[in-house]
């Protein structure tokens, strides 16, 4: 898969579903309600295939979001966010010959969370020995060399909720974690050297931090937390030489990146990547460059088999396993795209119609998803698009954690099915 389309889907479609070629009513039929279809043929019945296959990486630089932690899911296996950034001076620092610091403070603004946040997690920072750059794509598979030593550690449970007091200011919610103070020191030291002339010099002694969480395991379901880097910095505090409490701070807007990891062993989705007819009533979706599905319809054609037919809705209907746990809630939007022969992909002819007319929105009153896709149907009926089936994502994929189990076209209670209404041709 094309790693130039996959950051395009993943940064542009918050803004691309809202754009529009044109309204629906232009063919018309196929978004008519059900009473109006009277005299149609109607079939749920197509052979609809799936299997789950592992998620490409995903770029992951430079994000509105990074996400931090690790999670425990017996369904799914051990799975981990971490963070490598730049932290970059903000105007030339100026300690007018104070040496010592009083504290170094790594402060990141939370954007929101996924997973058991009432459990502790320890997270850890190091210091970066290889150099990020920001005109690089960099992506989840990624990581880099980092002084194994580590210059700051927490262990406490997530507050993404909580405000934050810091002397006499109070802060929206953040995790702040006090980082070494011999480092604090150091950075004192370098007041008027060439090292704060200019952010290259700074770069070359200071290349970044890595900010990591332990795994999580066994009796700690763990937590991802997403933290909005334009809103936190690393701090540096100290009194001047009036006794007054100064901060300078470094700013974390510069080239960072999130790096993932999964290690499926021993849970039920590695089960069934590794034998794909165990519990193939199933089917098993994971955000983060985790998991994603392939769909398959490979009789499509027959139906022309006996003349033309004009395709007026077609919705396919996918539900989630019922009981999904509290601490993984079902994601609140998937995406699926037709794949192409080299194992690339294209967005189906629907997603390009007017807002929310594609679908892949949860819906709560049965936790399915619905996607409209007639007129992408009907191309592959009428030879104009190739039929190599679908694939299916987590939306959003690679700003969250999110985990879905939904119902495969071998399911009993929840098939995952083609509603296709049609007319046929006369010859």
């Amino acid at each position: 898969m094309s790693r130039g389309k996959y950051f395009f889907l993943t940064s542009f479609l918050a803004i691309s579903l809202l754009q529009s070629c044109k309204e629906p009513d232009e063919i018309g039929l196929d978004v008519l309600p059900d009473s109006d279809l009277l005299g149609f043929v109607f079939t749920d019945s197509v052979s609809v295939f799936s299997r789950t296959i592992l998620e490409d990486s995903l770029r992951t630089d430079e994000l509105t979001t990074q996400v931090l932690g690790s999670i425990y899911d017996p369904a799914f296996g051990k799975h981990s966010a971490s963070v490598f950034t730049q932290a970059l001076l903000a105007g030339t620092p100026s300690f007018s010959g104070i040496t010592t610091a009083d504290s170094l403070v790594l402060s990141l603004a939370y954007r929101g969370f996924y997973g058991d946040t009432t459990l502790s997690q320890t997270i850890n920072v190091y210091r970066m020995t290889e150099d990020l750059f920001i005109d690089s794509a960099y992506y989840s598979n990624r990581t880099f060399s980092f002084d194994p030593q580590s210059i700051g550690s927490i262990t406490a449970a997530p507050r993404p909720n909580t405000r934050v007091t810091v002397g006499s200011d109070t802060l929206t919610p953040r995790l702040r974690i006090r980082l070494s103070q011999t480092l604090a020191d150091s950075l004192m030291l370098l007041d008027g050297s060439s090292t704060f002339a200019s952010n290259d010099n700074w770069k070359a002694y200071f290349k970044g931090l890595h900010i990591a969480a332990d795994p999580a395991g066994p009796g700690n379901t763990g937590s991802m937390s997403y933290f909005d880097f334009f809103n936190s910095s690393m701090i540096l505090y100290y009194h001047d030489t009036s006794n007054a409490v100064k901060s300078y701070a470094f700013s974390l807007t510069g080239a960072r990146m999130s790096s993932f990891s999964h290690d499926y062993s021993g849970s039920t989705a590695g089960q069934q990547l590794a034998d794909s007819t165990f519990q193939d009533s199933l089917i098993f979706l994971q955000s983060m460059a985790g998991l994603r599905a392939k769909i398959d319809m490979p009789f499509l054609k027959h139906f022309t088999d006996s003349g033309s037919i004009v395709i007026n809705r077609a919705e396919l209907k996918i539900t989630a396993q019922p009981g999904a746990p509290a601490e993984f809630p079902l994601p609140g939007q998937l995406l699926i795209l037709a794949a192409d022969s080299v194992g690339s992909f294209t967005f189906p002819l629907d997603y390009f119609e007017s807002t929310g007319f594609f679908g892949g929105q949860l819906n709560t009153s049965d936790n399915s998803y619905t996607f409209n896709l007639g007129r992408h149907i009907q191309n592959i009926l009428t030879g104009r698009y190739s039929n190599h089936g679908f694939y299916l994502v987590v939306s959003g994929s690679s700003v969250q954690s999110a985990r879905a189990i939904l119902g495969s076209g071998k399911n009993p209670s929840y098939r995952m099915k083609l509603n296709l209404y049609y007319t046929k041709v006369p010859r």
